[in-house]
This record gives C-alpha cells, structure tokens and sequence, in this order.
C-alpha cells in the first residue's frame, strides 16, 4: 500500500517536472523565434518595387524614408502604416499604397497628385480644389494661373473649369483668371485680351463675348484690344492699349 502510495506521488513529481520542462522549452523556442523574426539581419527588405506614374516623385526620395525606418527594415517589423503617411506627406503625393512581397521585397504604387492649376504664383491646385505646397516653378507655363482667396481655391476652380468649357470650344485659352473677395473674376485670354466679368452670370457674360467677338475682330485688330468689360446689362465696353509715343 505504502509502496503504490509513493510511486504515484513519484509519477506525479514526474509529470509536473516534464511539464515544468516543456513550458520552458515552449517559451525558450518562443523568444528565439521571435527574436529571429524581429531581427533585421534575419529577414532583411532588400528590394524596392516602385511603380505608379510618377513624374515629380524620385526612387531616391521614397528611399529616403525608408531610410527613417532603417532599424525596423524587416518583413515582420516594418511599420508600413507609418511609411504611408510619411510618403503622403510629400507635396507631390496624393496616395501611396505598400504591400510586403516575400521573402525581401517592398513594393510601393504611387499615385501623384492630378494638378490643374498655379495657384497665386506659390503652389499648385489639384483637381479637388486642394492648395499643394509645392513649388510651380517648374511647371509655370504648364497650367493655367489662379488667382484668389485660399478659401475659395475649389469654388475659383469650378469657375474656370466652367468658363474654360465655353472657351475653349471657340478655340479660346485662359491664361489666368483672378477672382476677388467679392468673387468678382477676370480672365485673361492667351491672346492677351482681358474678359472683365464682375460677380454674377459670368457664363452669360462669357456667352455674350463669344456671340460679338468675331464682330469686333472684323471691325478691329484685336492685338490693340486691352479688354472687355461685359459687366452690362446689355453691351459691352472695349478697352484699347496704349500706344507709347516714340
């Protein structure tokens, strides 16, 4: 009896000593693993794969922030989220998606902003009336000039958008258009007239030049014509240039 009592208290020890044993053994795999996993030098990203049209936004600027996360270059720990907002911080960014292609390869798709327009000669619109902070100097005689409130940038936008519509049509290019606080606009045509058109029914007003101007190119040589001023009810007002005295 006493020796049946004492094996089972021995098989007890026993098995509470393997289980001791494999719980550590568990978590010692554990710890390694993780640390290997963890480890750069153990699944280093070596590759990048940049794709996406990109015209402003360089392979060496997308490298530099990768290069914020050079400890963390590996499979398991690299902070994509992070990455995404870094790279969609820059200026020239609109979107940038990341994913992991194992075993060492980043691929990064790149979506550039969509610009439209040279904003108050010191940034750029995109096509959602958003203000980039990027220089136009670049791009100065790419896109047209606007001009106004920063408020105001996508309604300044819309209304271009709407008035180069009719214009160009007729063969018409804008070369800028100003709008004030009051939201009284000014185009300037590339061919160096200027559409003063005031606050309201600018479309209207647009119409009204569109139906006189070959009148007004029969009858005069446009080169002499300054402006246009169709803030009238009816009619119209042409402003000549000055002519410099020799």
């Amino acid at each position: 009896m006493w020796n049946n009592l004492k094996q089972v208290k021995i098989g007890k020890w026993i098995s509470l000593l393997f289980f001791i044993t494999l719980i550590y053994l568990l978590q010692n795999s554990y710890f390694k693993l993780k640390t290997w996993l963890t480890d750069e030098q153990s699944l280093p990203l070596t590759s990048l794969i940049l794709t996406g049209k990109t015209e402003h936004v360089s392979e060496d600027s997308v490298r530099s922030v990768l290069n914020d996360q050079k400890d963390r270059l590996n499979f398991f720990t690299l902070e994509i989220g992070q990455i995404q907002l870094q790279l969609e911080s820059m200026p020239w960014v609109y979107s940038a998606s990341i994913r992991k292609r194992w075993p060492d390869t980043l691929k990064i798709h790149i979506v550039e902003q969509s610009i439209v327009a040279v904003w108050n000669d010191r940034a750029l619109l995109n096509r959602f009336g958003e203000i980039i902070t990027a220089s136009p100097a670049t791009v100065l005689n790419k896109y047209v000039a606007l001009y106004g409130e920063d408020e105001f940038a996508n309604e300044i936008l819309t209304t271009y958008m709407k008035i180069n519509q009719l214009l160009k049509v007729n063969n018409f290019k804008i070369a800028s258009l100003r709008s004030d606080k009051r939201h009284s606009s000014d185009v300037v045509l590339k061919n160096g007239i200027a559409l003063r058109l005031g606050q309201e029914q600018k479309l209207d007003r647009i119409q009204r030049f569109l139906s006189v101007f070959p009148l007004i190119q029969n009858k005069y040589d446009v080169k002499t014509i300054d402006y246009v001023d169709l803030r009238y009810d009816t009619g119209f007002a042409i402003g000549w240039k000055k002519i410099e005295a020799n």
